[in-house]
This record gives structure tokens, sequence and C-alpha cells, in this order.
């Protein structure tokens, strides 16, 4: 009798206590909602309360509670845990950021970057001397985007522009360093268009970008921020956005696909057949 009586307790227990975690999950969303409009940054912190309010909770009814009852008790709150941190996620996905790197040579880089190449590429940066140095994963990523009917296009930095200069002597290089990286990737691209027919599109824009922009397949783009003057750009974080199938201006790979189509217009057509003396 004593031993069901226990039983018992310890059923209730596990059930006030999904309730309990429950209420709470739901009392922080609600919570995070009114918060973002005074400051976003709570709710990082609510996160990370809630994940603590958990772990908790095990603590405790681990010793009180055991057996089958305890387990059904983790079961259910890590699944109301889960719903949480999907909700929380799904505003990122619904906007069509689907990761991130802290910093672009610790994530996708220049040559993970290339290997996602398989129909089409458009590119944005200064000269593309990251990827051109990729020698291999280079001419791999031209042969798999290379169509007749769309071109690979990279939008760069004129390797004459004044502003590589000034560039170069703010990250204390050699004030030509920037200027000769430029054209000796030039040299490289005009290689994969003359000697291997690649169908391949150069612009030269008449203003620095504020970002690397790359776009690849016409569902994925890798966007990381220019910082001249500072390191090699590597340093930097980058956004994983994924184009929107149904509706794309919902999602964040629509602005950064038209900064990358309004620069294009504007810019100025590589013929490929100037000298690029140094």
């Amino acid at each position: 009798m004593l031993s069901k009586a226990l039983e018992t307790g310890s059923l209730l227990n596990g059930f006030l206590g999904n309730a309990l975690f429950a209420l709470c999950c739901w009392g922080a969303r609600a919570i995070a909602r009114r918060l973002d409009r005074y400051n976003p940054a709570y709710r990082q912190f609510l996160t990370v309360l809630v994940a603590c309010f958990w772990v908790v909770l095990n603590i405790y009814f681990y010793r009180r509670i055991q057996g089958n009852v305890f387990l059904t008790f983790s079961v259910v709150s890590f699944a109301v845990v889960a719903l949480f941190a999907w909700r929380e996620l799904n505003q990122f996905w619904r906007l069509g950021l689907i990761g991130a790197d802290k910093q672009v040579s610790t994530g996708v880089d220049y040559k993970r970057s290339l290997k996602l190449c398989s129909n089409s590429l458009d590119f944005l940066g200064v000269g593309a001397s990251k990827l051109t140095q990729e020698a291999k994963e280079f001419d791999s990523a031209m042969e798999r985007c290379n169509r007749s009917h769309q071109p690979i296009r990279f939008l760069l930095c004129d390797p004459n522009n004044p502003e590589l200069q000034e560039i170069a002597k703010q990250a204390g290089r050699d004030r030509e360093e920037y200027s000769i990286n430029v054209r000796e990737s030039l040299r490289v691209i005009a290689r994969q268009r003359k000697d291997r027919a690649r169908n391949i599109q150069v612009r030269f824009y008449k203003r620095l970008p504020l970002f690397r922009l790359m776009l690849i397949d016409g569902w994925l783009c890798l966007a990381s921020h220019y910082v001249f003057g500072e390191g090699d750009g590597s340093q930097w974080p980058q956004l994983h956005i994924r184009r929107d199938p149904k509706r794309d201006k919902e999602s964040l790979y629509y602005p950064f696909r038209r900064y990358f189509e309004e620069l294009w217009k504007e810019s100025e057509e590589w013929d490929f057949a100037s000298r690029l003396g140094d």
C-alpha cells in the first residue's frame, strides 16, 4: 500500500514537473517577445535561463523519483526543450539564415566554398585572389559551373584603382601588393576563359563594396563584410543564407542578390584583352 502511494506520488511529481517546465518555457517565450521590443540581447539570457532550469529540474527529480517515472519526465521535458529550441531557431530559418561562421577561415572557407559550386557562381569581392589561389578547386569549380547560356560572373576591383594602394598602406603592406594580387587573379580567370573556353564575365565596380558575396547555384549566399586595411578578410564572420524557393523576398538572400545585380549593372565590363602589366 505504501509503495503504491509512493509510486502515485512520484507520478504526480513527474507530471507536475513537466507541467511546470512547459509553463516556464511558454512564459519565457512570451516574455522574450515583449523584451525584444526593448533589448533583443535579453533573448539570449532567457534561452540560457531555460536551459539551466531544465538541468536543475532533472537533478531534483533524479533524487526524488526513480525508474520509469524519471525516464518519462526526462523524455517529456527534453521534448519541451527541443520545441522551445526549434521555435527560437525557426525565426532565423524563416529569414534564410541557415548557418554562420565566427571566422571565414574556420568555417566554410575559400576552398570549401568552391567545392559547393556545382551549377553556377556569382562572386563579388576585391580580386577573388583567395579563390584563384586554390588552383585545383578553382579549376574544378569553373568546369562544373560552365554553362553556355549562363556565365560565371566576377565583380571585382579594377587593379588600377588607387583605393587599393590606400588599403594596402592602411594594412601596413607594400602599396602595390593588393594591385598585384588582383592582376595575378585576373590572369588566372583570363586563362580559364581563353585556354579552357569557360563562359566567364568580369566587371569592375566603381566603388568598393560593403560585402564579399558568393552566390552559389542560385540558392546559397555566403556573405561577409569588409573592413579594409585590417587583415586579409578571413578573420571576419560569415553568414550562410538560403534562398526561399517559394517567395525569395522573405529571405535575406533577396537583398544580397539584388545588391550584386545592381552593382553589376552599373559596373564596367572587362574585355579580357587589356594588358595586366605590373
